[in-house]
């Protein structure tokens, strides 16, 4: 067997590192970068008027979040105003009669069965983050070993928000 020399073996470890460190995603995060990044539903949404719903998906006995997620192209004041987040009326005092954009009725199903059901607050319930602002819409406890499908009907145009990139997101309580 021929033993390579010190310099050949030198040069082949450090060409095998430079093309792990070149390669794409080697090692990058298979999560994308949220707080919500183990989420149990995930999914692009139109906030036009009109209902979306989730895919079939299995639950423990926990409780869930529903959430829209909203990445921040405007200004944040009126994110805010827009999202339907804000913290009282020294918040509320710039936005306009028709914010808050984002309001929405939903209901839980497991089959033909209504699980849970509620409506979206016009203030509040939200979490910040550097890139994203998250609206909670409601919350609901599931059962192990069913499957549910959550509806999210919104009430009000809320398309000047889709420069946000809104995402439909149902997670575990307490589950980032």
């Amino acid at each position: 067997m021929k033993w390579m020399s010190k310099c050949k073996w030198r040069r082949a470890s450090i060409g095998a590192i430079s093309a792990l460190l070149l390669v794409p995603g080697v090692f990058a995060r298979s999560h994308k970068e949220q707080p919500y990044r183990h989420s149990d539903v995930d999914m692009p949404v139109s906030l036009a008027v009109g209902t979306v719903q989730t895919p079939e998906f299995p639950v423990a006995s926990h409780g869930y979040w529903i959430m829209i997620q909203g990445e921040k192209p405007l200004p944040f004041k009126q994110m805010e105003c827009m999202m339907g987040v804000t913290q009282g009326p020294l918040d509320s005092k710039n936005c306009s009669s028709n914010d808050p954009l984002l309001r929405a009725d939903w209901t839980v199903w497991d089959g033909n069965h209504i699980v849970s059901s509620g409506s979206s607050t016009t203030a509040a319930d939200a979490k910040y983050t550097t890139q994203y602002i998250f609206k909670f819409l409601g919350k609901f406890l599931g059962e192990a070993g069913k499957n549910y499908v959550v509806k999210v009907n919104f009430t009000k145009d809320g398309t000047p928000l889709n420069v946000a990139n809104p995402h439909l997101i149902v997670v575990r309580i307490g589950y980032e």
